[in-house]
């Protein structure tokens, strides 16, 4: 009996021996991963203009757990610089609170979770002579954590899976400041592709949401789904950003790096196998502005950048949207193109606005207007409307009548009342 004993109890300290190392292994891993990249972008950095720039991580506290199940890094104050190319200007990101982990149930690939307000804003950078164009925000998000799912090892191809039950977004500038957007159940995928020429795809996004609301609208979308892709290379993303020339709302320089002035991703750290007790702070969510450091002197313009629409759509008050196209933005310009809406059971819709009396005459004659036009151009035949957009300095149309009037007309219907199907 006592050696039974002895023996299950070599095995179960063999057990949690073989368990540790393996927790320590993981972990080694994650924190190896997090240098990796502070690395290639420093080497990118001193390698010529022509090489990529990579994405250095910093961060304000980091700290090991998730014995004995998983490996888990846990990372506060956590902030992402991702330059294009070398002189050229890039981006941060930065989040409150971020959890990467490796467990048994996910061999293959890196989990993690994305916690508190998170911040998107365009870095500085230095023109050749001597000037610094200041950086500015572009995006805030809070709403509930957000799970994500990345390749087993950094790459410069790979796919991010994310998923979360509540997305809050903010635009920081130009006219989608005003229309802030509260979607729940999101999903989606983000490609990306630094090997990328003009034939394929640099970064690539698709996502789904069970329902959004768009400000100031009362009612919200359903079913929406999106797929968009910008081709290579690389290089042309910086055409996406313009000068701040015109921006109101650049981060002042006294709140730019309150995320990025603690440890570097191979700065030293303690190493307990325990779970981090941390402290909840669903109180705050808006970060500090991500820091925008200086970029190298710019060279030649990296040329425009292509956006491929493939799809963005939903559906309201039994109508169907859909919006496809190609769009092309030059350096600092605004973008332009040719785009298709696609508006299925849109003639029990137009149907259902003219008889609603809660229209006012201004509102009923351009829904009019509008319907004749649609008509003419249908000839009355059933089946899904394909209106063509031409987006021309950043303003569209549709059917020879601004598309912001017609969302205006749309948003009245809206706080009118009127019945929904």
């Amino acid at each position: 009996m006592r050696k039974s004993l002895g023996l299950l109890a070599c095995a179960g300290a063999g057990v949690l021996a073989l368990d540790s190392l393996l927790w320590w292994g993981g972990v080694q891993f994650l924190e190896h991963r997090l240098a990796s990249a502070s690395a290639s972008a420093s080497a990118g950095g001193r390698g010529g203009a022509a090489q990529s720039v990579g994405c250095p991580v910093v961060f304000q506290h980091k700290e090991r757990g998730g014995w004995p199940f998983r490996a888990q890094v846990s990372l506060e104050g956590v902030l992402i610089t991702c330059g294009v190319s070398a002189g050229q200007g890039g981006l941060s990101y930065a989040v409150r609170h971020a959890v990467l982990y490796l467990a048994p149930w996910h061999p293959l690939t890196v989990q993690g979770t994305l916690d508190g307000g998170q911040a998107l804003a365009v870095q500085a950078e230095q023109e050749s002579a001597g000037a610094e164009k200041p950086g500015y925000l572009l995006l805030k998000t809070d709403g509930a954590p957000v799970q994500i799912s990345l390749p087993l090892r950094a790459a410069l191809a790979g796919t991010l899976l994310f998923h979360t039950d509540f997305l809050h977004l903010v635009p920081q500038r130009g006219v989608a400041e005003a229309h802030p957007v509260t979607a729940r159940g999101v999903s989606g995928k983000l490609v990306w592709n630094g090997h990328a020429d003009p034939q394929a795809s640099a970064l690539a996004l698709s996502f789904a949401a069970q329902r959004a609301l768009v400000a100031p609208w009362a009612d919200s979308v359903g079913d929406v789904q999106g797929a968009v892709s910008i081709p290579g290379p690389m290089a042309r993303l910086a055409a996406l950003w313009p000068s701040d020339d015109t921006a109101s709302n650049s981060p002042p320089t006294s709140d730019v790096g309150n995320l990025g002035g603690g440890e570097s991703a191979d700065g030293a750290m303690g190493s307990t196998p325990k779970d981090q007790s941390e402290s909840s702070d669903h109180g705050v969510t808006d970060p500090p502005p991500p820091s925008v450091p200086p970029s190298s002197p710019s060279g030649a313009a990296p040329g425009y950048a292509e956006i491929l629409v493939q799809h963005v759509g939903g559906r309201w008050r039994g109508l169907g949207i859909s919006w496809s196209g190609r769009l092309v933005m030059a350096p600092g310009g605004a973008p332009l193109g040719e785009t298709w809406l696609t508006l299925s059971n849109w003639r029990p819709f137009l149907a259902r606005l003219q008889q609603d009396k809660t229209l006012n005459p201004a509102q009923t004659a351009l829904l009019s207007k509008l319907t004749d036009q649609l008509e003419q151009r249908t000839g009355g035949t059933e089946g899904p409307l394909s209106v063509p957009l031409q987006v021309r300095d950043g303003a569209a149309q549709l059917g020879g009548v601004p598309l912001l009037s017609v969302l205006a007309t749309l948003h009245g219907v809206s706080l009118s009342g009127a019945g929904a199907p």
